[in-house]
């Protein structure tokens, strides 16, 4: 896999020598995530015949230039779909291209193969409307409200943001517009149409391609579907894979010269540049390195570690928006994929395990290479899961001088559990469920059985029961004559503090963290604030993966606030406006309004 940059655009391209051309398009929003690495197997199908391929992600999305606060940018991705397929034409000497998309991008992929002469085939994987799009979107956005207990507007008057995505309304909009059956010529000559069960949609679409003289075919294929679950669950679909392979092999490609490409391996960004970087073991580990070209004299780098198995620009681009916000400071970062996730080499595992051992290996690895990189002392930052192995790796590696943890579920994690008991034991905190008590909505859901209330009690005794004896762990430890499992956690904590590592620790108000912290330091952690090196912040109105934009910024200027007092580094003119402090020990971040 080779990764490179197109009209800013970061894209990988699976090299082969071969006359046709493959470009995938992903899907957009929170489905990018999941599909990400499923997609990198099937790049690795079309090469492995001989079909160079790239897989890449539309402008001011995933790793390319741009962000969700720019206009027009249905014209922007359409544009990003023609230079990927021009550069495979004049770069790879391809004669002839395929453009591969899944869910909504099958639909911008058709749409943009209207303007493109050499692409002359399509196939379309479980393809959807814009319109059914940000209508799934809009009751998914809902439900995290009503499940969250967040006021955030998925649609201000004039942007519209719900799981992941935040777009004005010309692009929300065009996307409603966006329809393969009404394009404005036909998109190919020839069209797989693939999707999971025997979906009328997909073969009334087939029906209207036909009818417009292409040459259009569906197969079922029910594993598709094992694309769209959480990234952590996702299951790479071969068969289907083997197919697409098959019926492309098949297309009529005349002659070409197949040729090497040459690769752009940076993106200039103003005051800071990017680039991809490989490490680990075999170089097995991928990496997007970003520097500033005005370093801050005093300021630690940071590592941006992987959320469940997410790539490395996490929820929302977190990540991304993140590390560019720090370059303009002056300070230098990593994001990481790890084993399994991203753009890590295929060798390492079709999906990634949030909380397996290997992953803080892999954390000390990157942590390894941002110091070879800039010469500096490392921070680690993770969310979730990447929380927990940020904690984890730092506390086994003396290069690390800080610690962002946010929205941490585990402290501790036992090889072999399943990937989903965090999330059937990751309730909200106890207080989140007595306020509901005087909700009638709580109520009928109580009664239509809506929620699985045995867990529910199993879960809260669990926690009382932990929590009591944590309260009593000193005693507990003397009368077994070992270390417990609060007392190891707590120990950990202290060494940290010890070697004066600085933590800034992060929740959301209504985050199951907010108990797993009670049980091992005490109410509202306060056992680990009465450490001096620790920061401890609540963000208010946010859900778990940070869904929300305001959110999300209160977030980052509140990381960038913490560096000037810890090491000085950024600008002083960029307090943020977003936060409100009542005391170092606990403050609460509120999104502006």
């Amino acid at each position: 896999m080779v990764p490179t940059y197109i009209n800013d655009c970061f894209a990988v391209l699976h090299p082969a020598q071969g006359p046709r051309g493959a470009l995938i398009c992903g899907p957009l929003s929170d489905e990018a995530l999941n599909a990400y690495r499923a997609l990198v197997f099937l790049g690795e199908h079309l090469a492995a015949a001989k079909i160079p391929t790239l897989r890449l992600n539309y402008h001011s999305t995933g790793d390319s230039a741009g962000g969700d606060d720019e206009p027009d940018r249905f014209n922007q991705w359409l544009a990003s779909i023609r230079a990927g397929a021009d550069w495979l034409r004049t770069e790879c000497g391809v004669s002839a291209v395929t453009l591969i998309g899944h869910r909504v991008g099958a639909s911008l992929a058709a749409r943009a193969a209207c303007d493109i002469d050499s692409v002359d085939s399509l196939v379309l994987l479980a393809p959807i409307p814009g319109r059914q799009f940000v209508h799934e979107l809009t009751l998914a956005g809902r439900v995290s409200q009503r499940v969250w207990k967040t006021t955030n507007k998925l649609d201000d008057g004039t942007w519209f943001e719900s799981h992941g995505l935040r777009i004005d309304h010309p692009t929300r909009d065009a996307l409603n517009r966006l329809d393969i059956r009404k394009l404005p010529a036909l998109p190919a000559k020839h069209a797989l149409v693939m999707d999971a069960g025997n979906r009328a949609p997909s073969k009334a679409l087939v029906d209207v391609l036909r009818q417009s003289g292409g040459k259009a075919c569906f197969e079922q294929y029910d594993r598709l579907d094992a694309m769209q679950r959480d990234s952590y669950e996702v299951e790479v679909p071969h068969t289907a894979f083997t197919r697409i392979l098959a019926w492309t092999k098949a297309l009529p490609t005349p002659p070409a010269s197949p040729r090497a490409p040459c690769v752009t391996a940076q993106l200039a960004l103003g005051a800071a540049r990017e680039m991809p970087v490989r490490f680990g073991t075999d170089d097995a580990l991928f990496g997007i390195l970003s520097l500033p070209d005005q370093p801050a004299p005093d300021a630690p780098a940071m590592l941006l570690v992987n959320t469940s198995a997410n790539p490395r620009w996490g929820n929302a681009r977190i990540t991304v928006d993140l590390a560019r916000r720090l370059a303009a400071d002056g300070i230098a970062s990593l994001r990481m994929d790890a084993s399994g996730m991203g753009d890590a080499e295929p060798s390492s595992g079709e999906r990634g395990r949030p909380y397996a051992e290997a992953v803080t290996a892999d954390v000390r690895s990157a942590i390894a290479e941002l110091e070879h990189q800039t010469g500096r002392p490392v921070v680690v930052m993770g969310v979730c899961s990447g929380a927990y192995h940020a904690l984890q790796a730092a506390s086994r590696d003396d290069r690390v001088c800080g610690l962002i943890l946010v929205n941490l579920q585990r402290f501790v994690w036992r090889e072999g559990d399943p990937s989903d008991i965090v999330r059937r034991s990751a309730l909200r905190p106890n207080a989140f469920y007595l306020r509901s008590i005087f909700s009638a909505q709580s109520w009928y859901r109580l009664i239509r059985a809506d929620f699985d209330v045995a867990n529910l009690l199993l879960v809260f005794t669990a926690r009382l029961l932990r929590r009591a004896l944590a309260s009593i762990d000193p005693m507990v430890t003397l009368v077994s004559g070992g270390a417990t499992r609060v007392g190891r956690v707590r120990r950990m904590l202290r060494t940290l503090d010890q070697r004066g590592v600085a933590m800034l620790y992060v929740l959301g108000c209504n985050d199951p963290g907010i108990e797993e912290l009670a049980e091992y330091f005490g109410r509202d952690g306060a056992r680990l604030r009465r450490h001096p090196n620790v920061t401890y912040r609540t963000l208010q109105n946010a859900d778990h993966t940070l869904g929300a934009w305001r959110v999300r910024a209160a977030l980052i200027e509140t990381i960038r606030s913490w560096y000037r007092a810890s090491w000085g580094g950024g600008r002083a003119d960029a307090e943020p406006a977003a936060v409100t402090a009542t005391g170092r020990a606990n403050t609460s971040i509120a999104a502006a309004e």
